[in-house]
């Protein structure tokens, strides 16, 4: 569901009197970072002036030629390493493998955490050891004049935990409003570095799959920053197509993989269906005839039965669609 969010601003909360510092899990924030000079220092910041007691902070770097390390050595607590990475997935992968937290989250150089999200997290993980995982709204903003952030509206979950596959697959899940333990990371492995674009949203679902439980906060837990260099927000139309091309592939593979649960089966080829036939009309749109006529023998290969399973997801499309409508 989308609704108006506060104006984001800068961080300055400590813990509550109420929560022991010691009582909150250590807690690792991993960034992947490749030429993010312009916001990295805002992003830093917004992690540093949490006041969360127990905090580790890792960069991944892919070599950045800007100004980036330069900034970034401005913060001596900050644990940076910069080398040549296979994607962003990858740098997620080696922050998770360095990564002492037992708590562990992701921030990008052009996000932010909104005042006080941290200790909230924490204390959720306190106060319940059964809690693998837990969501948060995303909240989208954009910066005008004189640096002021203007938020734009909030995407919360329209499921009691967050973790409803239906919107995973037909909805916006923000990653990055998730916090994880790491046993997760333990039970699942990696994320799959195969998918350059939507590894994150793979790695969700196999967690739901996986039933683990997962808690919901009812506010941001992430601010996303809308601007014109945000390949979330702006994928532009060779990266829709990636996109599109992965979903694909992603779909009949989670199909495959859950073959003895017919109704995942069932549900994951009514969403490849979908997402082959969206990448078919994007492949005509975009003057790729043959590229379209391609996917569509292969949609009719893999997955016969597409036109009734096409019906299905578009049902299924709908309810996500009305659910997330604006408040």
């Amino acid at each position: 569901m989308l609704r108006a969010c506060a104006a984001p601003t800068h961080a300055t909360s400590s813990a509550p009197s109420h929560m022991s510092a010691g009582r909150l899990p250590k807690l690792t924030i991993v960034t992947p970072s490749w030429n993010g000079e312009r916001f990295i220092r805002e992003a830093v910041e917004s992690i540093a002036q949490q006041g969360y007691p127990d905090l580790e902070h890792i960069v991944l770097d892919a070599g950045s030629t800007d100004g980036t390390l330069a900034q970034l050595a401005q913060f001596p607590t900050v644990l940076v390493r910069s080398e040549p990475d296979r994607g962003i997935y990858d740098a997620l992968n080696k922050g998770v493998a360095q990564a002492h937290g037992e708590i562990i989250g992701f921030l990008n150089t052009d996000d932010l955490y909104p005042d006080g999200v941290l200790v909230e997290i924490g204390s959720i993980f306190a106060r319940d050891p059964d809690v693998d995982v837990v969501v948060g709204q995303s909240c989208l903003f954009e910066t005008g004049g004189q640096g002021r952030r203007s938020p734009l509206f909030v995407r919360t979950h329209v499921n009691q935990n967050g973790l409803w596959l239906p919107e995973l697959a037909f909805g916006v899940p923000g990653f990055n409003g998730c916090f994880f333990r790491r046993r997760v990371f333990e039970k699942l492995g990696n994320l799959s570095i195969k998918y350059r674009i939507t590894g994150d949203r793979e790695f969700l679902m196999r967690l739901a799959i996986a039933g683990m439980k997962a808690a919901r906060i009812d506010k941001p837990a992430i601010l996303y920053r809308a601007h014109a260099g945000s390949l979330s927000m702006n994928p532009g139309k060779s990266n829709l197509l990636r996109i599109g091309r992965e979903y694909v592939e992603m779909a009949l593979e989670l199909a495959k993989a859950n073959t003895n649960n017919q109704d995942l089966s069932r549900f994951f080829l009514a969403w490849h269906a979908f997402e082959s036939t969206k990448l078919v009309v994007r492949y005509v749109q975009a003057g790729q005839l043959r590229d379209a006529l391609a996917v569509f023998v292969q949609l009719n290969v893999q997955n016969p039965l597409w036109p009734l399973r096409l019906f299905r997801a578009a049902r299924i499309w709908r309810i996500v669609r009305r659910l997330d409508a604006p408040a």
